[in-house]
């Protein structure tokens, strides 16, 4: 193996790490915005349904561009 392949191996495991890192970083940014938006009573409810619709839709999307590769 040389010394080029190693460190694209490197490269590509610490490109998939932080990727990853950061994606449940956002998820978790997610999940608080749309607990607190539901336990305030000053957001309406109709707010928080199209929110955790948004929230489902990107869900179904990722997945959909995941299986395409």
């Amino acid at each position: 193996m040389s010394k080029e392949k190693i460190n694209e191996g490197l490269f590509g495991a610490a490109k998939k790490f932080s990727n990853s890192f950061f994606d449940g970083l956002k998820t978790n940014a997610t999940n608080r915005a749309l607990q607190a938006a539901k336990k305030n009573k000053k957001v309406p409810v109709a707010i928080v349904n199209k929110m955790t619709q948004i929230e489902k839709a990107s869900k179904e999307l990722e997945k959909m561009l995941k299986d395409l590769e």
